[in-house]
């Protein structure tokens, strides 16, 4: 159940998790996740390392 308020919260402010990020992109999670970490991805957010990433929804594939 929280995945599931953390998805509404991110559809209404703007933004995308990783998961959704990679269906849109047509690459894995994981691969996501490694653009955030290295900064390849222009305005991503993330509360605390280990903590979900937030991904602008208007945001370009590197």
């Amino acid at each position: 159940m929280g995945s599931e308020n953390n998805q509404q919260e991110e559809q209404k402010s703007g933004y995308m998790g990783s998961k959704e990020a990679a269906k849109l992109w047509n690459v894995t999670q994981s691969t996501v996740t490694k653009w955030c970490r290295e900064g390849l991805i222009d305005g991503v957010e993330q509360d605390s390392p280990g903590s979900p990433w937030r991904i602008p929804r208007n945001a370009k594939r590197p």
